[in-house]
Protein backbone atom coordinates (compact mmCIF):
# COMPACT_ATOMS: atom_id res chain seq x y z
CA UNK A 1 0.00 0.00 0.00
CA UNK A 2 1.38 3.65 -0.84
CA UNK A 3 2.42 5.66 1.91
CA UNK A 4 0.28 8.54 0.57
CA UNK A 5 -3.47 8.95 -0.38
CA UNK A 6 -4.74 11.88 -2.28
CA UNK A 7 -7.04 14.63 -1.09
CA UNK A 8 -10.68 13.74 -2.58
CA UNK A 9 -14.50 14.67 -1.46
CA UNK A 10 -17.38 12.60 -1.02
CA UNK A 11 -20.31 14.79 -2.05
CA UNK A 12 -22.97 12.09 -0.01
CA UNK A 13 -20.76 12.33 3.33
CA UNK A 14 -20.42 16.30 2.65
CA UNK A 15 -24.17 16.52 2.95
CA UNK A 16 -24.05 13.98 6.15
CA UNK A 17 -21.62 16.49 7.98
CA UNK A 18 -23.55 19.27 6.95
CA UNK A 19 -26.67 17.59 8.06
CA UNK A 20 -24.97 17.03 12.02
CA UNK A 21 -23.50 20.75 11.87
CA UNK A 22 -27.06 21.80 11.69
CA UNK A 23 -28.61 19.58 13.92
CA UNK A 24 -25.82 20.11 16.80
CA UNK A 25 -26.28 24.08 15.97
CA UNK A 26 -29.75 24.21 15.72
CA UNK A 27 -29.70 22.34 19.01
CA UNK A 28 -27.39 24.64 20.74
CA UNK A 29 -29.30 27.59 19.37
CA UNK A 30 -32.70 26.51 21.07
CA UNK A 31 -30.93 26.44 24.29
CA UNK A 32 -29.24 29.83 24.45
CA UNK A 33 -31.92 31.75 22.76
CA UNK A 34 -34.68 29.99 25.33
CA UNK A 35 -32.55 30.54 27.96
CA UNK A 36 -32.39 34.62 27.30
CA UNK A 37 -36.13 34.28 26.42
CA UNK A 38 -37.63 32.53 29.41
CA UNK A 39 -34.52 31.98 32.02
CA UNK A 40 -34.31 28.67 31.67
CA UNK A 41 -31.03 26.57 32.19
CA UNK A 42 -30.36 24.97 29.21
CA UNK A 43 -31.06 21.01 29.51
CA UNK A 44 -27.88 19.30 30.13
CA UNK A 45 -28.67 17.27 27.00
CA UNK A 46 -29.06 19.96 24.54
CA UNK A 47 -25.29 21.25 26.02
CA UNK A 48 -23.97 17.91 25.35
CA UNK A 49 -25.73 17.19 22.42
CA UNK A 50 -24.66 20.58 20.42
CA UNK A 51 -21.15 19.89 21.44
CA UNK A 52 -20.71 15.81 20.39
CA UNK A 53 -22.80 16.34 16.96
CA UNK A 54 -20.36 19.65 16.12
CA UNK A 55 -17.63 17.65 16.48
CA UNK A 56 -18.64 14.57 14.85
CA UNK A 57 -19.53 17.01 11.88
CA UNK A 58 -15.67 17.79 11.63
CA UNK A 59 -14.40 14.51 11.90
CA UNK A 60 -17.07 13.40 9.35
CA UNK A 61 -15.61 16.05 7.42
CA UNK A 62 -12.41 14.96 7.63
CA UNK A 63 -13.37 11.62 6.61
CA UNK A 64 -15.16 13.05 3.12
CA UNK A 65 -11.98 14.47 2.15
CA UNK A 66 -10.29 10.81 2.39
CA UNK A 67 -12.95 8.46 1.56
CA UNK A 68 -12.61 8.39 -2.11
CA UNK A 69 -9.12 7.06 -2.04
CA UNK A 70 -9.44 4.15 0.60
CA UNK A 71 -8.88 0.68 -0.64
CA UNK A 72 -12.56 -0.12 0.50
CA UNK A 73 -15.17 -2.45 -1.60
CA UNK A 74 -17.61 -0.43 -2.62
CA UNK A 75 -20.24 -1.55 -0.15
CA UNK A 76 -18.26 -0.98 2.75
CA UNK A 77 -17.98 2.84 1.64
CA UNK A 78 -21.93 2.84 1.60
CA UNK A 79 -22.64 1.71 4.99
CA UNK A 80 -19.40 4.04 5.90
CA UNK A 81 -21.84 6.78 4.52
CA UNK A 82 -25.13 5.40 5.85
CA UNK A 83 -23.78 5.26 9.50
CA UNK A 84 -22.75 9.22 9.11
CA UNK A 85 -26.01 10.33 8.20
CA UNK A 86 -27.74 7.78 10.82
CA UNK A 87 -24.90 8.53 13.63
CA UNK A 88 -25.21 11.62 14.79
CA UNK A 89 -27.65 13.30 13.62
CA UNK A 90 -30.45 10.26 14.68
CA UNK A 91 -28.56 9.97 17.72
CA UNK A 92 -29.51 13.63 18.89
CA UNK A 93 -32.87 13.06 18.27
CA UNK A 94 -33.11 9.91 20.10
CA UNK A 95 -31.43 11.79 22.98
CA UNK A 96 -33.99 14.45 23.02
CA UNK A 97 -36.76 11.87 23.24
CA UNK A 98 -35.02 9.88 26.41
CA UNK A 99 -34.46 13.43 28.46
CA UNK A 100 -37.81 15.07 27.55
CA UNK A 101 -40.00 12.52 27.32
CA UNK A 102 -38.23 9.51 28.49
CA UNK A 103 -39.50 5.89 27.94
CA UNK A 104 -39.40 2.09 29.48
CA UNK A 105 -36.19 0.48 31.55
CA UNK A 106 -34.84 -2.40 30.35
CA UNK A 107 -34.12 -3.45 34.11
CA UNK A 108 -34.27 -0.89 37.29
CA UNK A 109 -32.13 -1.72 40.68
CA UNK A 110 -33.24 0.07 43.80
CA UNK A 111 -30.41 0.35 46.86
CA UNK A 112 -32.91 0.16 49.68
CA UNK A 113 -29.76 1.24 51.79
CA UNK A 114 -29.65 3.70 49.83
CA UNK A 115 -33.08 6.05 49.38
CA UNK A 116 -32.96 7.47 45.80
CA UNK A 117 -30.31 5.54 44.35
CA UNK A 118 -30.61 2.96 41.55
CA UNK A 119 -28.92 1.74 38.74
CA UNK A 120 -30.99 1.99 35.32
CA UNK A 121 -30.71 0.81 31.76
CA UNK A 122 -33.28 3.21 29.74
CA UNK A 123 -34.54 1.25 26.27
CA UNK A 124 -33.90 4.95 24.23
CA UNK A 125 -30.99 5.41 26.27
CA UNK A 126 -29.29 2.11 25.07
CA UNK A 127 -30.55 2.78 21.35
CA UNK A 128 -29.29 6.33 21.53
CA UNK A 129 -25.60 4.64 22.54
CA UNK A 130 -25.58 2.30 19.81
CA UNK A 131 -26.80 5.19 17.21
CA UNK A 132 -23.37 6.99 18.42
CA UNK A 133 -21.39 3.78 18.04
CA UNK A 134 -22.86 3.27 15.27
CA UNK A 135 -21.63 6.75 13.96
CA UNK A 136 -18.00 6.02 15.72
CA UNK A 137 -17.71 3.10 14.13
CA UNK A 138 -18.14 3.69 10.56
CA UNK A 139 -15.42 6.70 11.28
CA UNK A 140 -13.09 4.39 12.68
CA UNK A 141 -12.84 2.62 9.98
CA UNK A 142 -12.06 4.89 7.96
CA UNK A 143 -9.19 6.32 9.99
CA UNK A 144 -7.77 2.92 10.13
CA UNK A 145 -8.23 2.68 6.42
CA UNK A 146 -6.50 6.00 5.74
CA UNK A 147 -3.69 5.07 7.70
CA UNK A 148 -3.41 2.00 5.57
CA UNK A 149 -4.34 -0.85 7.77
CA UNK A 150 -5.54 -3.67 5.68
CA UNK A 151 -8.82 -4.58 7.23
CA UNK A 152 -10.26 -8.16 6.31
CA UNK A 153 -13.29 -8.74 4.35
CA UNK A 154 -13.89 -4.82 3.57
CA UNK A 155 -10.74 -4.24 2.45
CA UNK A 156 -9.97 -3.92 -1.13
CA UNK A 157 -6.85 -3.84 -3.65
CA UNK A 158 -7.98 -0.38 -5.53
CA UNK A 159 -9.92 2.22 -4.17
CA UNK A 160 -14.16 1.72 -5.14
CA UNK A 161 -14.78 4.13 -7.69
CA UNK A 162 -18.06 6.22 -7.16
CA UNK A 163 -19.79 9.24 -9.80
CA UNK A 164 -20.17 10.99 -6.44
CA UNK A 165 -16.15 11.45 -5.87
CA UNK A 166 -13.95 14.19 -6.36
CA UNK A 167 -10.32 13.64 -6.51
CA UNK A 168 -7.27 16.37 -6.28
CA UNK A 169 -3.57 15.60 -7.29
CA UNK A 170 -2.70 16.54 -3.29
CA UNK A 171 -1.02 13.63 -1.81
CA UNK A 172 -1.66 13.31 1.75
CA UNK A 173 0.55 11.42 3.94
CA UNK A 174 -0.78 8.11 5.93
CA UNK A 175 1.24 8.17 9.10
CA UNK A 176 -0.84 11.38 9.82
CA UNK A 177 -3.91 9.31 10.89
CA UNK A 178 -2.95 6.68 13.08
CA UNK A 179 -2.46 8.91 16.20
CA UNK A 180 -5.47 10.52 15.99
CA UNK A 181 -7.89 7.46 15.47
CA UNK A 182 -6.07 5.78 18.25
CA UNK A 183 -6.42 8.77 20.64
CA UNK A 184 -9.75 9.05 19.56
CA UNK A 185 -11.10 5.65 20.08
CA UNK A 186 -9.71 6.43 23.64
CA UNK A 187 -11.31 9.39 24.10
CA UNK A 188 -14.73 7.49 22.95
CA UNK A 189 -14.45 4.63 25.46
CA UNK A 190 -14.02 7.23 27.94
CA UNK A 191 -17.50 8.79 27.14
CA UNK A 192 -19.04 5.36 27.00
CA UNK A 193 -17.17 4.26 30.79
CA UNK A 194 -18.75 7.39 31.57
CA UNK A 195 -21.91 6.75 31.22
CA UNK A 196 -22.04 3.73 32.25
CA UNK A 197 -20.57 4.54 35.51
CA UNK A 198 -22.04 7.85 36.20
CA UNK A 199 -24.82 8.48 33.93
CA UNK A 200 -27.10 5.19 34.81
CA UNK A 201 -25.96 5.48 38.17
CA UNK A 202 -27.40 8.84 38.15
CA UNK A 203 -24.48 9.83 40.24
CA UNK A 204 -22.06 13.15 39.78
CA UNK A 205 -19.14 12.54 37.42
CA UNK A 206 -16.29 12.42 39.77
CA UNK A 207 -13.53 13.41 39.48
CA UNK A 208 -15.43 16.06 37.23
CA UNK A 209 -12.06 15.90 34.59
CA UNK A 210 -12.93 13.16 33.90
CA UNK A 211 -14.64 14.85 31.13
CA UNK A 212 -11.93 16.57 30.00
CA UNK A 213 -10.20 13.60 29.53
CA UNK A 214 -13.12 12.31 27.18
CA UNK A 215 -13.29 15.44 24.82
CA UNK A 216 -10.01 17.32 24.79
CA UNK A 217 -8.13 14.42 23.93
CA UNK A 218 -10.23 14.03 21.01
CA UNK A 219 -10.65 17.90 19.96
CA UNK A 220 -6.35 18.29 20.47
CA UNK A 221 -6.63 14.74 17.81
CA UNK A 222 -9.16 16.22 15.43
CA UNK A 223 -7.37 19.33 15.50
CA UNK A 224 -4.04 18.05 14.99
CA UNK A 225 -5.43 15.83 11.87
CA UNK A 226 -6.82 18.71 10.31
CA UNK A 227 -3.65 20.93 10.24
CA UNK A 228 -1.99 18.32 8.87
CA UNK A 229 -4.21 18.02 5.87
CA UNK A 230 -4.31 21.80 5.12
CA UNK A 231 -0.33 21.36 5.20
CA UNK A 232 -0.90 18.96 2.36
CA UNK A 233 -3.57 20.85 0.70
CA UNK A 234 -1.50 24.10 0.83
CA UNK A 235 1.88 22.47 -0.03
CA UNK A 236 3.76 23.33 2.57
CA UNK A 237 7.54 22.30 2.26
CA UNK A 238 8.26 18.58 3.62
CA UNK A 239 10.13 20.15 6.59
CA UNK A 240 7.43 21.56 7.95
CA UNK A 241 5.45 18.91 7.11
CA UNK A 242 7.77 16.09 8.91
CA UNK A 243 7.72 19.28 12.01
CA UNK A 244 4.03 19.23 12.37
CA UNK A 245 3.52 15.37 12.39
CA UNK A 246 6.80 15.27 15.28
CA UNK A 247 4.82 17.99 17.63
CA UNK A 248 1.56 15.70 17.14
CA UNK A 249 3.44 12.60 17.29
CA UNK A 250 5.02 13.74 20.74
CA UNK A 251 1.81 15.97 21.95
CA UNK A 252 -1.25 13.62 21.66
CA UNK A 253 0.44 10.67 23.97
CA UNK A 254 1.73 12.59 26.10
CA UNK A 255 -1.31 14.83 26.78
CA UNK A 256 -3.43 11.61 27.55
CA UNK A 257 -0.87 10.30 29.89
CA UNK A 258 -1.15 14.12 31.20
CA UNK A 259 -4.82 13.74 31.60
CA UNK A 260 -4.92 10.34 33.47
CA UNK A 261 -2.01 11.28 36.21
CA UNK A 262 -4.49 14.46 36.56
CA UNK A 263 -7.70 12.45 37.05
CA UNK A 264 -5.92 9.02 38.53
CA UNK A 265 -3.30 10.65 40.92
CA UNK A 266 -4.76 13.96 41.60
CA UNK A 267 -1.28 15.90 40.07
CA UNK A 268 -1.34 19.63 39.21
CA UNK A 269 -2.56 20.73 36.17
CA UNK A 270 0.14 21.40 34.74
CA UNK A 271 0.84 18.07 34.15
CA UNK A 272 -1.53 17.90 30.88
CA UNK A 273 -0.94 21.70 29.98
CA UNK A 274 2.22 21.31 29.42
CA UNK A 275 1.94 18.45 26.63
CA UNK A 276 -0.53 20.41 25.29
CA UNK A 277 1.15 23.37 25.14
CA UNK A 278 2.99 20.91 22.65
CA UNK A 279 -0.09 20.74 20.89
CA UNK A 280 -0.15 24.38 20.84
CA UNK A 281 2.96 25.15 18.88
CA UNK A 282 1.24 22.90 15.64
CA UNK A 283 -1.27 25.94 15.89
CA UNK A 284 1.12 28.58 15.96
CA UNK A 285 2.98 26.55 12.74
CA UNK A 286 -0.30 26.28 10.83
CA UNK A 287 -0.64 30.61 10.90
CA UNK A 288 2.64 31.06 8.36
CA UNK A 289 1.93 27.67 6.49
CA UNK A 290 -1.48 28.97 6.40
CA UNK A 291 -0.17 32.82 5.01
CA UNK A 292 2.19 30.76 2.36
CA UNK A 293 5.20 31.41 3.81
CA UNK A 294 6.58 27.81 4.46
CA UNK A 295 4.95 27.01 0.66
CA UNK A 296 7.48 25.02 -1.94
CA UNK A 297 9.22 27.24 -3.67
CA UNK A 298 7.89 27.71 -7.34
CA UNK A 299 4.65 25.33 -6.84
CA UNK A 300 0.79 27.19 -6.44
CA UNK A 301 -0.52 26.01 -3.51
CA UNK A 302 -4.12 24.98 -5.85
CA UNK A 303 -4.14 22.82 -8.87
CA UNK A 304 -5.98 24.30 -11.28
CA UNK A 305 -6.38 28.29 -12.32
CA UNK A 306 -9.58 30.23 -11.01
CA UNK A 307 -9.20 29.53 -7.40
CA UNK A 308 -9.15 32.25 -4.99
CA UNK A 309 -6.13 31.04 -3.38
CA UNK A 310 -4.59 34.37 -1.43
CA UNK A 311 -8.75 34.74 -0.29
CA UNK A 312 -8.86 31.47 1.22
CA UNK A 313 -5.51 31.33 2.60
CA UNK A 314 -6.17 34.93 4.38
CA UNK A 315 -9.59 33.16 5.79
CA UNK A 316 -7.25 30.11 7.10
CA UNK A 317 -4.98 32.21 8.76
CA UNK A 318 -7.95 33.95 10.60
CA UNK A 319 -8.90 31.01 11.61
CA UNK A 320 -6.10 29.78 13.23
CA UNK A 321 -5.03 33.05 14.52
CA UNK A 322 -8.62 33.12 16.46
CA UNK A 323 -7.56 29.18 17.51
CA UNK A 324 -4.36 30.47 19.15
CA UNK A 325 -6.76 32.93 21.35
CA UNK A 326 -8.64 30.83 22.30
CA UNK A 327 -6.87 27.50 22.85
CA UNK A 328 -4.51 29.93 25.18
CA UNK A 329 -7.77 30.79 26.95
CA UNK A 330 -7.94 27.13 27.35
CA UNK A 331 -4.49 27.24 29.21
CA UNK A 332 -5.69 30.20 31.33
CA UNK A 333 -8.35 28.17 32.78
CA UNK A 334 -7.07 25.50 33.52
CA UNK A 335 -3.93 26.94 35.27
CA UNK A 336 -5.87 28.97 37.28
CA UNK A 337 -9.41 27.47 38.43
CA UNK A 338 -9.10 23.59 36.82
CA UNK A 339 -6.31 23.07 39.15
CA UNK A 340 -8.04 20.33 40.86
CA UNK A 341 -9.72 17.11 39.01
CA UNK A 342 -12.72 17.90 40.86
CA UNK A 343 -13.41 20.96 39.94
CA UNK A 344 -15.49 22.46 37.16
CA UNK A 345 -16.43 26.28 35.86
CA UNK A 346 -18.78 25.35 33.94
CA UNK A 347 -21.75 24.58 36.43
CA UNK A 348 -23.49 26.23 39.11
CA UNK A 349 -23.15 25.39 42.61
CA UNK A 350 -25.83 24.70 45.41
CA UNK A 351 -26.72 27.95 47.13
CA UNK A 352 -23.42 28.53 50.05
CA UNK A 353 -21.11 26.41 47.87
CA UNK A 354 -18.27 28.10 46.67
CA UNK A 355 -17.97 28.43 42.67
CA UNK A 356 -15.95 26.63 40.62
CA UNK A 357 -17.06 23.48 42.64
CA UNK A 358 -17.32 19.68 42.01
CA UNK A 359 -19.38 17.85 39.57
CA UNK A 360 -23.04 19.00 40.68
CA UNK A 361 -25.28 16.43 42.70
CA UNK A 362 -28.05 17.90 40.72
CA UNK A 363 -27.90 19.86 38.07
CA UNK A 364 -28.89 23.49 38.41
CA UNK A 365 -27.78 24.69 34.91
CA UNK A 366 -24.38 26.09 33.79
CA UNK A 367 -22.74 28.90 35.94
CA UNK A 368 -23.29 32.77 34.93
CA UNK A 369 -21.13 34.29 32.27
CA UNK A 370 -19.97 37.79 33.42
CA UNK A 371 -16.39 38.43 35.02
CA UNK A 372 -16.76 34.14 35.87
CA UNK A 373 -14.49 30.86 34.95
CA UNK A 374 -17.48 30.28 33.06
CA UNK A 375 -17.67 33.13 30.66
CA UNK A 376 -13.79 32.48 29.64
CA UNK A 377 -15.12 28.87 28.93
CA UNK A 378 -17.79 29.69 26.68
CA UNK A 379 -15.33 31.55 24.84
CA UNK A 380 -13.16 28.95 24.78
CA UNK A 381 -15.06 26.35 23.70
CA UNK A 382 -17.81 27.16 20.98
CA UNK A 383 -15.68 29.33 18.79
CA UNK A 384 -13.15 26.98 18.80
CA UNK A 385 -15.31 24.18 17.46
CA UNK A 386 -16.68 26.72 14.74
CA UNK A 387 -12.92 27.54 13.71
CA UNK A 388 -12.80 24.31 13.39
CA UNK A 389 -15.35 23.71 11.05
CA UNK A 390 -15.06 26.41 9.01
CA UNK A 391 -11.22 25.50 8.74
CA UNK A 392 -12.78 22.01 6.88
CA UNK A 393 -14.82 24.21 5.00
CA UNK A 394 -12.05 26.04 3.92
CA UNK A 395 -10.05 22.99 2.84
CA UNK A 396 -12.36 21.76 0.67
CA UNK A 397 -13.76 24.70 -1.30
CA UNK A 398 -10.45 25.40 -1.66
CA UNK A 399 -9.24 22.63 -3.41
CA UNK A 400 -12.87 21.39 -5.05
CA UNK A 401 -14.99 24.98 -5.06
CA UNK A 402 -14.45 25.37 -9.02
CA UNK A 403 -15.47 21.96 -9.64
CA UNK A 404 -18.64 22.01 -7.23
CA UNK A 405 -19.62 26.08 -8.28
CA UNK A 406 -17.97 26.28 -11.68
CA UNK A 407 -15.08 28.65 -12.75
CA UNK A 408 -18.20 31.47 -13.68
CA UNK A 409 -18.88 31.54 -9.69
CA UNK A 410 -16.13 32.43 -8.22
CA UNK A 411 -17.41 35.42 -6.96
CA UNK A 412 -19.17 33.33 -4.55
CA UNK A 413 -16.26 31.59 -3.61
CA UNK A 414 -14.86 34.51 -2.28
CA UNK A 415 -18.02 35.52 -0.16
CA UNK A 416 -17.29 32.16 1.53
CA UNK A 417 -14.20 33.04 2.01
CA UNK A 418 -15.30 36.31 4.24
CA UNK A 419 -18.45 34.79 5.99
CA UNK A 420 -16.60 31.14 6.99
CA UNK A 421 -14.13 32.75 9.07
CA UNK A 422 -16.67 35.95 9.98
CA UNK A 423 -18.85 33.48 11.83
CA UNK A 424 -16.97 32.00 14.22
CA UNK A 425 -14.85 35.21 14.91
CA UNK A 426 -18.23 36.96 16.21
CA UNK A 427 -18.86 34.14 17.84
CA UNK A 428 -15.51 35.16 20.16
CA UNK A 429 -16.46 38.28 20.27
CA UNK A 430 -19.56 38.02 21.63
CA UNK A 431 -18.27 35.68 24.34
CA UNK A 432 -16.07 37.83 25.71
CA UNK A 433 -18.54 40.67 25.49
CA UNK A 434 -20.30 39.00 27.43
CA UNK A 435 -17.97 37.77 29.95
CA UNK A 436 -16.32 41.29 30.16
CA UNK A 437 -20.07 42.45 31.08
CA UNK A 438 -20.52 44.60 28.22
CA UNK A 439 -24.40 45.33 27.50
CA UNK A 440 -25.99 43.41 24.92
CA UNK A 441 -22.48 42.29 23.66
CA UNK A 442 -23.90 38.69 22.91
CA UNK A 443 -25.25 40.09 20.23
CA UNK A 444 -22.28 40.13 18.03
CA UNK A 445 -22.93 35.77 18.48
CA UNK A 446 -26.86 36.31 18.18
CA UNK A 447 -27.55 38.88 15.35
CA UNK A 448 -23.88 38.32 13.60
CA UNK A 449 -22.80 35.19 14.49
CA UNK A 450 -25.44 33.07 13.91
CA UNK A 451 -26.82 34.34 10.61
CA UNK A 452 -23.94 34.21 8.94
CA UNK A 453 -23.39 30.26 9.75
CA UNK A 454 -26.91 30.25 9.06
CA UNK A 455 -26.01 31.36 5.62
CA UNK A 456 -22.75 29.18 5.42
CA UNK A 457 -24.81 26.06 6.35
CA UNK A 458 -27.79 26.25 4.34
CA UNK A 459 -26.44 27.69 0.96
CA UNK A 460 -23.44 25.22 1.40
CA UNK A 461 -25.97 21.89 1.57
CA UNK A 462 -28.32 23.42 -0.91
CA UNK A 463 -25.23 23.51 -3.08
CA UNK A 464 -24.16 20.31 -2.41
CA UNK A 465 -28.06 18.19 -3.01
CA UNK A 466 -28.18 20.38 -6.47
CA UNK A 467 -24.38 19.19 -7.29
CA UNK A 468 -25.20 15.39 -6.08
CA UNK A 469 -28.49 15.63 -8.42
CA UNK A 470 -26.61 17.25 -11.62
CA UNK A 471 -23.85 14.22 -11.38
CA UNK A 472 -26.85 11.96 -11.10
CA UNK A 473 -28.75 13.08 -14.03
CA UNK A 474 -25.24 13.54 -16.01
CA UNK A 475 -24.47 9.79 -15.45
CA UNK A 476 -27.64 8.46 -15.91
CA UNK A 477 -28.81 9.93 -19.30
Amino acid sequence: MEKTLRLGLNLPMFVAATIAIATGTLVGMLGIWTAAAWGRPVPEWEKVGHAHTSWWSVLILIAAMVLPSLQLKSWAKKLIIAGTFIGPTVWIGVLATYYEIGGPAIWRLEYPALPGTYYELPLIGVIAAVLELLGFVALGIVGLSASGINLPVISAKEPSKSKYDFLSDIEVPRRIFLIPTLVIAFSVIVGIAINAVFKVFHQPISPAALVQLHDHTALLASSSMLILIMMSALRVRASIQNLGYRLMQIALPLTVVGLLAFNLAGLPSIVWVIPAGIYYLLILLAIPAAMGIYSQSGVESQANEGKPSTAFRIALTVCFAGLAILIGVGAFIALTWNTSPDVTVTYKQPEGAPYPGPYPEVYLGTAPVKGTPRGLENAHLSPGSWYHVGISWLLILSVFGASIYGTKRIGLLYLYAVTIPLAPTFNMLGRFLAWLGIPNGIGALWFAGHPLKGFNLISLFIAALIVTYLISRRKTT
